[in-house]
């Protein structure tokens, strides 16, 4: 009887993997980066849509849902607040303020034509981006630009490390 009882003890335990090596070890972090090897423009396209995020963007029904910004209102027709979330942190842990959208404002306004689908969705000429302080901006756009929700929605986010090590155009790609 205590045979039986004794094997069957450790047959549970085998089963529930109690008895497997590590079981109460703490699973590693996850650590180092995506880095693109083949660097075809396809890849890329799937890359910024799946892992940069976006100040908002459009849920199903088409309307406009925070994401990296918390929320926006129009001071006037040509100027737009946008209030960014805190604690927001990069993979390498950089952190996510006003200073990094600015840094991703200027970089699509010199590349002239960062979206696929041509230069309607670059910001105006004229356009500059003031930070009011480390988690709220000021997009002032030359004239009232009705497209001006769908270009600040669709602008990837990304970090110091992505420009200096990376960056978008053709150089790049």
């Amino acid at each position: 009887m205590q045979k039986r009882v004794w094997w069957s003890t450790v047959i549970v335990l085998v089963i529930l993997g109690w008895l497997a090596p590590g079981m109460a070890e703490q699973a590693p972090a996850p650590r180092g980066e995506l880095r693109v090897v083949d660097k075809d423009f396809n890849n890329w396209v799937s890359i910024t849509f799946n892992v940069m995020e976006h100040l908002m963007e459009h849920d199903r029904d088409g309307t406009l849902v925070p994401r990296l910004a918390t929320s926006w209102r129009w001071v006037d027709d040509r100027t737009l607040e946008v209030t960014l979330r805190r604690g927001v942190t990069f993979h390498n842990g950089e952190v996510f303020d006003a200073e990094i959208v600015k840094l991703n404002v200027e970089e699509n306004t010199r590349l002239k034509q960062p979206h696929l689908t041509g230069t309607f969705m670059s910001f105006q000429p004229g356009s500059r981006l003031e930070i009011l302080d480390p988690y709220m901006v000021r997009f002032v756009f030359p004239e009232p630009d009705g497209g001006a929700m769908a270009k600040v929605s669709v602008m990837h986010i990304a970090n110091r490390q992505f420009y200096r090590d990376v960056g978008w155009g053709e150089k790049h790609w």
